[in-house]
């Protein structure tokens, strides 16, 4: 049964099997080889790989009954946020460091690009946004010229990404164990970044209460405090907006249903949302 362009769903009879196609190989082996490495350690928030002849498909066993994470739920955040840092911590084991066959990450690159993308897209998106538009791109540029300003220090370890920390990317599993899934867009780089990204993931599902999240997470506060700054780069409103734009008229209509009061109440939030981190990095 075909669940996507790209993912199948196929019965045997030694059970059910989840089945990806790549297109492009070079991301193909990437996947395989992380999952050749993790699973050499037993790394065990993954799902194994099972062998298979045919080139660029990715087979495993498709998860009965399973769920994705859901970041309100401060449980879930916190498996969440163990996985995460356990996955950073293979660095201990595996030299990602020095594997030039993953890609590196460059996250002024990546924001500047899509910020870019955003104001050459003012004539589509001004009739949705209006002002919003401009405060938008008002708190992308300041952070852009604060990481141009400060210099670039890790502040967490070089190490093996995820690279989309989105909650449908933790899945929950039949026996409830929280697995990580679709590395597509791994990179090597600061495990703080990534730290930031799940942040920008979940600070919404919880009216963008940081303190809140420090307080259930203390590690976060001293991993994450040398970037703080980079919480207040609008990431999801970016990405989210110029997906908006890739749509049909119909997709567009059902999109922002959503999109829209998720707007508003990021923009209500993030005034308030600058003068904490601001507060907790000066500490």
């Amino acid at each position: 049964m075909q669940i996507k362009n790209n993912i199948w769903k196929h019965e045997t009879t030694k059970g059910t099997l989840f089945i990806k196609k790549y297109e492009n190989h070079a991301v193909y082996e990437k996947v395989k080889l992380i999952h050749n490495k993790l699973e050499s350690i037993q790394f065990p928030y993954v799902i194994p790989l099972k062998k298979s002849k045919e080139p660029n498909l990715l087979v495993q066993v498709w998860q009965n009954n399973s769920l994705s994470a859901d970041f309100s739920n401060e449980h879930q955040r916190k498996q969440a946020l163990k996985i995460l840092n356990e996955l950073h911590d293979t660095s201990n084991l595996i030299d990602w460091k020095n594997d030039y066959r993953i890609p590196r990450q460059h996250l002024y690159q990546k924001w500047n690009a899509r910020l870019e993308r955003f104001i050459l897209s003012e004539k589509e998106l001004l009739p949705y946004l209006n002002e919003g538009f401009y405060d938008i791109v008002l708190y992308a540029s300041r952070v852009l010229k604060q990481m141009r300003r400060k210099r670039q220090r890790v502040s967490g370890k070089i190490t093996l990404l995820h690279g989309d920390v989105v909650h449908h990317n933790f899945l929950i599993c039949e026996d409830q164990t929280m697995k990580l899934i679709d590395f597509d867009l791994a990179v090597v780089g600061d495990s703080a970044e990534e730290m930031i990204l799940w942040m920008h993931r979940a600070l919404p599902t919880m009216n963008y209460n940081i303190k809140k999240l420090f307080t259930e997470n203390p590690f976060l506060y001293d991993l994450c405090r040398q970037k703080l700054f980079y919480l207040q780069y609008p990431n999801e409103l970016l990405r989210e907006w110029l997906y908006v734009l890739q749509l049909g008229d119909y997709e567009k209509e059902t999109f922002l249903d959503y999109l829209m009061p998720f707007t508003e109440k990021a923009l209500r939030h993030w005034p308030q949302l600058v003068v904490e981190t601001e507060k907790l990095q000066s500490k």
